[in-house]
């Protein structure tokens, strides 16, 4: 059987971007993950402190799998996720902040969908590489 063993901290150190990206959409993610448990309940309606938390979670959840996807040493699709998760969390964010606000943001609302194509493309190169790879 083949090794093929990483070294995850020159993975990392050879992707400062991704792994930057990874850590401010956790740092992100916690933060308003807190601010949507205790603060926005106070201001939004169940539907928007729903969205506040899918939101949250993306950011979460996208931080960990970039993290995760460096640690086999490809990076093909991942620059597509962090623009994915960029445009999906930060619309839906915008979007409440904006209700919050009185603002008239509506304008946000189609990019949220384009976000998640774009990280579910980024995914889908992500994954399509290591197909080709093995050939």
């Amino acid at each position: 059987m083949e090794s093929h063993e990483i070294n995850l901290a020159s993975t990392v150190a050879a992707s400062p971007r991704l792994t930057i990206a990874a850590g401010v959409f956790l740092i992100f993610g916690v933060v308003f993950g807190a601010l949507g448990a205790h603060a926005m309940e106070r201001v939004l309606d169940p539907d928007g402190v729903d969205a506040f938390v899918t939101a949250s979670h993306y950011l979460l959840f996208m931080g960990a799998a970039i993290l995760g996807a460096l640690s086999s040493g490809q990076k093909r699709g991942l620059s597509w996720v962090v623009w994915g998760t960029v445009l999906f969390s930060g619309s839906i964010f915008g979007l409440l902040f904006g209700k919050v606000a009185g603002l008239s943001v509506s304008v946000l609302g189609p990019i949220t969908p384009v976000g998640g194509a774009l990280m579910i493309a980024g995914w889908t190169m992500w994954t399509w590489s290591f197909f080709r790879s093995s050939r």
